[in-house]
């Protein structure tokens, strides 16, 4: 029994060990490289846009945004709204709203959100955020906007921001 406990406690020495190496480790020793936004830019309207008519790309002007890259930059987008479904627009419609970026429209990522059923009175709202990142953007100023569509001309977007990071 002896030679048993000797071994049990010789592993949980190494353990201990190892544990308190680790922790010394990394809170001392090891450097950490932090990643900082090197620019920010930020735009809010809390106005509304109404959904255009059959079924063609409106963009949401008021929060368009020039911004720059540096060479080995990436970029961070994010768009945060409100989308309303009136409570006269078909329990079917629909409202997508996509990144549109140096006049090119991504196909993803994307908000596609369709109304499922009617909600009387007052429609339905819901909030949407759309995001992307991207590593491979060219250096020089670029610029995005945020464009929509949908298939009912009550229905609207409002309350929205859009928000550009740079990284190295």
């Amino acid at each position: 029994m002896g030679k048993g406990s000797s071994i049990l406690a010789t592993i949980a020495l190494v353990i201990g060990l190892g544990v308190g190496t680790f922790v010394i480790y990394d809170n001392f020793i090891a450097i950490t490289p932090e990643v900082s936004p090197e620019n920010q830019w930020y735009d809010f309207h809390s106005g509304s846009y109404l959904v255009p008519a059959s079924e063609s790309w409106g963009t949401l002007s008021v929060i368009s945004i020039d911004f720059d890259v540096s060479s080995g930059q990436a970029v961070h987008f994010l768009f945060i709204g409100q989308i309303n479904f009136d409570d006269s627009s078909t329990p079917d419609s629909y409202v997508e709203v996509r990144f549109k970026i140096d006049g090119i429209i991504f196909f993803f990522p994307r908000i596609y959100v369709m109304r499922y059923n009617t909600v009387t009175p007052g429609g339905l709202r819901m909030s949407v955020s759309l995001q992307h990142y991207n590593t491979t953007m060219t250096s020089g100023t670029h610029s995005i906007e945020v464009v929509f569509k949908g298939d009912s001309t009550s229905d609207s977007i409002k309350e929205f921001s859009l928000f550009v990071q740079t990284f190295n």
